[in-house]
C-alpha cells in the first residue's frame, strides 16, 4: 500500500464509491423522466435541505452559524468546488448517463483522477512523474477501447437528449469537472487553521448551497426557470421519487463522505479520486441487476485496463523507485 493512505480514509472513499454507484441508477431514471437539467436543479435543492437539517442536529450549530462560522477562504474554495464539480460536472454527467446508460457512462469517470492530478499540479503542487503519465495514458486507452468495443457500442444509442458523440463528450467533461472540483475542495481543507477547522458536513453544505444558488441564478437570467422547474412541479412521469433516491445516495451520503475522505487523505485528492474511479466495478453488476444489460468479456477487460491505469497513478512513486 502506498505511503500516506490511511486505512480510514481509504475505507471512507470505498464507501463513497459504493454510494455513488447506487445513486447513478435512480438519477439516470429521474433524468430520463424529467430531463437532466431539471434533475440537476432539484437534487441540489433536496441536498441543501437534507444537509441543513443534518448539520443542525449533528454538529450541532445554529442556523446562523452555518453561514457565519466558515472563513472567507472556505466559501471561496468550497464554493468554486461546488460550481465546477456539482453544478457543471453533474449536469454533464447526468446527460451522459441518459445517453450512454449508467454502465458505459460510469466508465468515463476513470478519467477524473488524471484531471485531479493535472489540476492538483497547478493548485496544490502535486507532481506527476513519468509513471503517472503512463498511468493516465493506460486509463485513457482503456476508456477509448471500451467506447470502440462492439458489444458496448450496441448499448450506446442516440437518445432524445442527444447523440452518442455528445454523450461521450459530456462524460469526459464531467470527469474533468469532478477531478478539478475535488482538488478545489482539498484546497478548502488545506486553507484551514487550527482555530477554524470546518466539519466535512458543513463543507459539503457550502458546496451544495453555492452550486444551487449559481445554477438557479443562471437559469433565471437565461429565462429558463419555468422550463426547468415545470417537470418537477408536475412530477413528470413520477420522476421525483427517483430524484430523491439519487439525492440521498449521491449529494447527501456520497458527497459528504467524499469530503471526509479528502480531509482524511491529507492533500492527496488524486488518491481519493482514484478510489472514486472504481465506480465502474460496482456499476457493472448493478447494471445487470437493474437493466439486465449484457456484460461482455471485452467490456470487463477494457474496464480493468482503465482501472489498472488508475492504480498506476496511485503507485507511481513506488513503481519508479522499484525500477
Amino acid at each position: 500500500m502506498p505511503n500516506g493512505i490511511s486505512y480510514l480514509g481509504e475505507l471512507v472513499a470505498i464507501g463513497t464509491t459504493i454510494s455513488w454507484s447506487i445513486g447513478i441508477f435512480p438519477f439516470t431514471e429521474a433524468a430520463r423522466r424529467m430531463g437532466p437539467n431539471s434533475v440537476n436543479h432539484i437534487r441540489l435543492v433536496f441536498a441543501v435541505i437534507f444537509l441543513t437539517i443534518i448539520s443542525l442536529f449533528v454538529l450541532p450549530i445554529s442556523f446562523t452559524d452555518l453561514f457565519t462560522s466558515p472563513l472567507p477562504q472556505h466559501w471561496m474554495w468550497f464554493g468554486l468546488s461546488g460550481i465546477i464539480g456539482l453544478a457543471l460536472g453533474d449536469y454533464f454527467g447526468f446527460t451522459s448517463f441518459v445517453i450512454l446508460g449508467p454502465r458505459i457512462g460510469s466508465i468515463f469517470t476513470t478519467l477524473a483522477p488524471a484531471a485531479a492530478l493535472i489540476s492538483g499540479f497547478f493548485l496544490i503542487g502535486e507532481r506527476i512523474n513519468i509513471i503517472g503519465i503512463i498511468g493516465i495514458l493506460i486509463t485513457i486507452a482503456g476508456v477509448v477501447w471500451l467506447s470502440m468495443n462492439r458489444g458496448s457500442k450496441e448499448t450506446m444509442k442516440d437518445h432524445a437528449i442527444g447523440k452518442v458523440g455528445k454523450g461521450i463528450l459530456f462524460a469526459i467533461l464531467s470527469a474533468v469537472c469532478q477531478g478539478t472540483g475535488l482538488v478545489l475542495a482539498n484546497k478548502g481543507f488545506e486553507s484551514q487553521t487550527n482555530n477554524a477547522d470546518l466539519p466535512f458536513f458543513q463543507a459539503t453544505w457550502i458546496r451544495m448551497i453555492v452550486a444551487a444558488t449559481i445554477m438557479y441564478l443562471t437559469t433565471i437570467v437565461r429565462g429558463k426557470f419555468k422550463e426547468v422547474n415545470q417537470p418537477v412541479l408536475e412530477n413528470k412521469n413520477n420522476g421525483l421519487i427517483y430524484a430523491l433516491g439519487g439525492t440521498i445516495f449521491g449529494p447527501v451520503i456520497g458527497v459528504s463522505t467524499s469530503m471526509l475522505a479528502v480531509s482524511l487523505l491529507h492533500n492527496k485528492p488524486s488518491v481519493a479520486q482514484t478510489i472514486f474511479a472504481l465506480v465502474p466495478v460496482f456499476v457493472l453488476p448493478l447494471s445487470y441487476l437493474f437493466y439486465k444489460e449484457k456484460i461482455t468479456i471485452k467490456s470487463v477487460f477494457a474496464a480493468l485496463i482503465a482501472i489498472a491505469g488508475v492504480m498506476v497513478l496511485i503507485w507511481r512513486e513506488d513503481i519508479l523507485a522499484f525500477i
